[in-house]
């Protein structure tokens, strides 16, 4: 009987072809829950022969156990055909959708195909009743409330990933293909919470000079969309954290005392997974000693991050149209692997870190250096001259765009008591001589020191 390729069957010629071989078990895991790649046998079922050493099949696990997530149920074992030794991999499970390096197949006869955000949505929807059917429920608002500048930079880092295969048109038609938007023109609670111009989400951001956390020294609550406050909760965390200089070659180069992939993990994770039914806020605050990111919905299951860094549990997503479209646009590499990240990155980095999961929400607790390792990156920069001195009124407009790259030249004009026309004077002096930058428009835009 001649052997052929199937919707569950896969032929590899030698294990130089395992990350083909972990991309058609992804596929098969997805289409059947079940699937089984040989090596030593060719496409056309001509048995080859592999070659088995000592370490040959433990490669093969290790392969699958970092890039096959969640780890599905996996045997290995070698058998013999023709008088040749060839390996066999089985693989089952149904905690789909399975990721193979950060992407997602499924299986169409012999072949391994890419899913798309439709596809991989059905794989959400017909989960249990803990994943969200309320982000498909329908709101008031229309194309009126989309921001459609955030939409176009969107649809371009999602083509950008590779992720996305779409020219933009118009607002209706690329909500539609995200599925955020009914055919009669209302958003659902996704397409309004991702893309919606007034705020549907609050973030509190609060520093305290102390650990005790008795007072502040600075409090702020920002409204925006779900893709803005994370951009929001990025720029205050790095703008409130030192850094330290290493040098690089000739160069010399400087480092966050919490390494950038990690926050951004975490605080993606944060607005991903939060429960926006419960009217609770995400928060971000920063003390003398740690970095502490909440959201008000905890990890469903109750499961520890752990779990889903080891591969022994698939992502339970309790916003998964949200977390597709995070996904597309490469915020979201492939879902449950973003503790993974983080903890090998803080590591490899020396960065301790805790976590708690309870029925108040999921809170994730970097802790900092010590201060006397690492300079002040906002100090060192007001403080350092470049071409030419500057004013004492400089220095004050500089030191209040470090703490709120946010203030308007009216709120500046009244701190120092100096009139909007003398604020904007010196503001323009000190952009033209590249102390200060002004990123985005005069309405949403923020400060940026140089």
């Amino acid at each position: 009987m001649k052997r052929r390729e199937s919707e569950t069957v896969e032929f590899k010629k030698s294990t130089a072809q395992i990350k083909e071989a972990v991309i058609s078990l992804c596929a098969m895991l997805n289409k059947h829950n079940a699937g089984c790649v040989y090596f030593g046998i060719k496409d056309d079922g001509t048995v080859y022969g592999q070659d088995i050493g000592k370490k040959t099949t433990s490669d093969i696990s290790h392969e699958l156990r970092n890039y096959l997530k969640p780890m599905p149920i996996v045997e290995i074992s070698t058998e013999t055909l023709e008088g040749k030794d060839i390996i066999k991999v089985e693989a089952s499970g149904d905690d789909t959708p399975y990721s193979a390096y950060g992407r997602y197949y499924t299986r169409v006869d012999d072949a391994d195909i890419s899913m798309d955000s439709r596809q991989l949505w059905k794989y959400f929807e017909s989960k249990d009743k803990t994943y969200s059917k309320w982000e498909e429920e329908l709101t008031s608002y229309g194309i009126d409330q989309v921001n459609e500048d955030l939409l176009i930079q969107y649809i371009r880092d999602a083509n950008d990933t590779g992720r996305l295969n779409y020219v933009y048109r118009n607002p209706m038609e690329a909500l539609m293909k995200l599925g955020l938007i009914s055919k009669e023109g209302f958003l659902n609670n996704a397409g309004y919470f991702l893309f919606g111009n007034d705020g549907p989400v609050l973030l509190k951001e609060v520093i305290y000079p102390t650990d005790e956390r008795k007072t502040f020294t600075d409090l702020k609550q920002f409204r925006g969309n779900i893709l803005e406050c994370i951009n929001e909760g990025m720029k205050y965390i790095q703008n409130n954290i030192h850094y330290y200089s290493e040098i690089v070659g000739a160069r010399r180069e400087e480092k966050p005392e919490i390494p950038t992939e990690a926050l951004r993990e975490i605080i993606i994770n944060s607005f991903a997974h939060c429960h926006y039914q419960k009217g609770d806020s995400n928060e971000i605050s920063i003390t003398k000693s740690r970095v502490r990111i909440y959201n008000p919905g905890g990890i469903l299951n109750d499961m520890s991050p752990i779990d889903f860094a080891s591969g022994k549990v698939g992502s339970k997503i309790r916003n998964p149209l949200i977390a597709t479209v995070l996904f597309k646009n490469g915020m979201i590499d492939a879902f449950g692997t973003g503790f993974d990240r983080t903890f090998k990155v803080c590591a490899d980095q020396g960065v301790d870190y805790g976590y708690q999961n309870d029925e108040y929400g999921f809170t994730f607790i970097f802790k900092r250096k010590e201060n006397d390792r690492i300079n002040d990156r906002i100090n060192d920069r007001i403080n350092t001259p470049l071409n030419q001195k500057i004013s004492e009124l400089d220095r004050m407009i500089l030191q209040l765009t470090s703490e709120n790259c946010y203030i308007t030249i009216a709120e500046i004009a009244k701190r120092v008591e100096k009139s909007d026309a003398t604020i904007q004077r010196h503001m323009s002096k000190l952009i033209s001589s590249g102390r200060v930058i002004r990123v985005g428009s005069k309405k949403n835009g923020y400060w940026k020191l140089q």
